[in-house]
């Protein structure tokens, strides 16, 4: 089961372990203050995206996005 943060600044990451989440989260933005991020859950609802990241219309789950063998990455972001 994948764990998701939200850094609290529009990114959420995806991830096998919370340690392992909140390790990506610092690597891509040091200054981030980990006390801002925060747990959600994997049936939160993001807009899918195509392969160009134009958006499709499409709702689809951070479940359902997920992919383990990817390991820990930003799966969504509101600051494109």
């Amino acid at each position: 089961m994948a764990i998701f943060m939200d850094t609290g600044g529009g990114d959420i990451y995806a991830g096998q372990t919370k340690e392992e989440v909140i390790a990506a989260m610092l690597e891509d933005c040091p200054e981030l203050d980990v006390n801002d991020a925060f747990e959600v859950s994997g049936s939160t609802k993001m807009r899918a995206t195509d392969e160009n990241e134009a958006e499709t219309g499409e709702l689809v789950t951070l479940d359902e996005e997920y992919c383990e063998s990817l390991g820990t990455y930003c799966i969504a972001s509101e600051n494109c």
